[in-house]
């Protein structure tokens, strides 16, 4: 492997669900948002509102239970956004939210491992919540966009998830696992099918982000985009990527003076 790139992987890589899920849909998006860091060349969908909601969640939860209305008017107009979506939003979560757990947590940090050579690598993910209830440890996905998945197991960010997730079970006491999405936008009408690994599946994940290493460390620093127009059409990349089907200019901001 070239120098320059063993540097930019470290000697340890790290995958997380959203690097895990670019890298899966394009070696050069994952080389220049995860390995460069570069800022985006192109338009995007503002998070602020997903971040936002997320954070009045964790929130709502710390302070209460989001079935208390007065709670959850009070936290919405602490942050200013006591509007209509926002509040239907919060309700949409309560309406999935456990009634009964044994133990419950909010934004979690998580971390697994892999020792074992030549896939050498640590996981990281950020769960937003994780309800353990029924003889189960459910983890949510708060999502306010679109549906992109039908089945949750078919995401790669939820594969990395739960790969992490899983290194965890035996510490709550339980054996099945289950990560859902919560589609909190008011225009989608039903959430994902939940992914509900076995054994089995655990076992095929981790020899599938192995090979994602192993694939990593032998590409010789060759990370190559897709070129396929339904790819690149929304890459955030796609101004200043050699490989983009959809090539445009960047945003990036200019100096320029007055007269």
């Amino acid at each position: 492997m070239k120098p320059q790139m063993r540097s930019l992987l470290g000697d340890i890589p790290t995958l997380t669900p959203s690097s895990y899920a670019n890298l899966k849909r394009c070696d050069r998006l994952y080389w220049q948002k995860h390995l460069l860091r570069l800022p985006a060349s192109d338009s995007q969908f503002s998070p602020d509102r997903g971040l936002l909601v997320h954070a009045m969640l964790k929130m709502i939860h710390d302070q209460g239970v989001c079935s208390d209305l007065d709670l959850v008017h009070d936290v919405l107009a602490a942050h200013g956004a006591d509007d209509e979506i926002t509040f239907e939003m919060v309700q949409r979560h309560a309406r999935r939210c456990p009634r009964i757990w044994e133990r419950c947590g909010h934004e979690v940090d998580l971390s697994r491992f892999q020792p074992l050579p030549p896939a050498v690598f640590f996981a990281h993910a950020r769960i937003d919540a994780i309800w353990v209830h029924d003889g189960i440890l459910d983890a949510r996905d708060y999502k306010t966009g679109a549906v992109q998945f039908n089945y949750v197991g078919d995401d790669p960010a939820a594969r990395v998830q739960a790969f992490v997730l899983a290194k965890h079970l035996d510490r709550v006491g339980t054996t099945r696992l289950r990560v859902r999405y919560e589609h909190l936008a008011p225009e989608v009408d039903e959430d994902p099918e939940p992914f509900e690994p076995d054994a089995q599946d655990l076992a095929a994940i981790t020899e599938e982000l192995k090979d994602a290493v192993k694939r990593m460390w032998a590409s010789e620093g060759e990370f190559t985009g897709v070129n396929e127009p339904a790819v690149c059409g929304s890459c955030a990349y796609r101004s200043i990527c050699r490989d983009s089907a959809t090539p445009s200019e960047p945003i990036w901001a200019s100096l320029s003076f007055g007269p």
